[in-house]
């Protein structure tokens, strides 16, 4: 339809002899472009019935009364990411359906409430829905992803105000200035939201509180080890640490491995796409410095749509010097190797930071073993 109009308007430019015919053809242009270009997006809500009704000013303006539940704000956004909006506010339980995307500017910084502290019913075993009454009245389900962290997690557009409920607020370690300052529940897993704004499991921060009481100079060790994720082998008694972060298309990581008698560093550069690349090596650039691996064997997995494909080495002296040069470099470039294909990565303030926290974090657990 629109590619029809747009040829009525190339053939109206060209044959018309009046300037009413100029008025005319002005005016149905800004109605083509209203009409395709520029409509709204339209936003779905939930008609959930609240446990507590909504109540109205005399100017049917709606009144926010959380009365006692689990109060939530919409946070800011990076600039890049604005253009997006809000997501995860569902019209239904269902996930393909949810595809509303609240205007930024309009909810930034809009609070809302968890009309149940228990999610409803959900599709996957990986997400959980919670009916929330926004600010302005209006209602959705929100969801709330394991593979993130629950309902405050890393890519939640949510963080707490309140929960409703008094909370012992304490220093997470001994000597810090980060405080526990509030305890949920999601997907039957106990999270703890901290005063600087992230939100942390509590086996994992039982790991953090095992790990640090063998080490002198706890604070700053512990306070790196909040950035990581932390797995643990009860058989061998060994813990695995590795950049807390989601997971990347394309992305180079440093893991530390530590046990009673020993530590350990591996680098690990892995890389998702839905076509298999097989790639056969990687290279680096680091402002100035260029490095190419030689021939490699990289491990190849299928999941659902994606291919994985990584490579992992014992981190040497080479490994590690490429770690701190892309770590403090303006310019850092990872680069895989196909036969047909090279993919590229420009790594960005975040993927430094990791490299650089991780280096940081494995001198301290070299040097301050008690």
């Amino acid at each position: 339809m629109l590619v029809l109009v747009s040829r009525f308007l190339i053939y109206g430019v060209l044959t018309m002899k009046s300037r009413g015919q100029w008025l005319l053809l002005s005016v149905l242009f800004l109605l083509v472009a209203t009409g395709s270009g520029c409509q709204l997006i339209s936003i779905e809500k939930a008609t959930f019935t609240p446990q507590d009704p909504i109540h109205y000013t005399a100017d049917a303006q709606p009144i926010f009364n959380p009365n006692g539940k689990e109060v939530f704000v919409l946070k800011a956004k990076d600039k890049y990411l604005q253009k997006r909006g809000y997501v995860k506010f569902c019209q239904n339980t269902f996930k393909p359906t949810c595809k509303n995307k609240l205007p930024y500017l309009r909810y930034l910084g809009m609070r809302g409430y968890f009309d149940s502290s228990t999610p409803t019913k959900t599709d996957h075993k990986s997400y959980e829905y919670y009916p929330v009454v926004m600010e302005n009245g209006d209602k959705y389900f929100f969801l709330s992803q394991k593979s993130t962290g629950g309902k405050y997690g890393a890519k939640s557009p949510i963080s707490l105000v309140s929960l409703g409920q008094n909370f012992d607020q304490t220093p997470i370690f001994d000597n810090s200035k980060i405080a526990l300052v509030a305890q949920y529940r999601s997907f039957d897993t106990v999270y703890y939201t901290l005063s600087n704004g992230a939100v942390i499991e509590r086996q994992q921060l039982q790991y953090i509180r095992d790990i640090s009481a063998r080490y002198a100079g706890q604070t700053q060790l512990s306070e790196l080890l909040l950035n990581t994720t932390i797995e643990k082998s009860e058989l061998y008694n060994s813990y695995f640490i590795s950049p807390k972060n989601a997971v990347a298309e394309s992305e180079i990581k440093l893991i530390i491995g530590l046990s009673d008698q020993r530590q350990w560093l591996r680098l690990k550069i892995s890389h998702s796409a839905r076509q298999q690349l097989n790639f056969n090596g990687y290279s680096i650039v680091a402002d100035e410095l260029l490095w190419r691996s030689p021939p490699l064997a990289f491990s190849s997995k299928k999941s659902a749509q994606q291919y994985n494909q990584w490579f992992e080495i014992r981190a040497n002296h080479q490994e590690i010097k490429i770690a701190k040069a892309l770590s403090t470099a303006g310019r850092g470039l990872l680069r895989f190797h196909g036969p047909k294909k090279s993919v590229s990565k420009v790594l960005k303030r975040p993927d430094k930071q990791q490299l650089a926290d991780i280096i940081a974090l494995y001198a301290l657990l070299q040097r301050e073993e008690l």
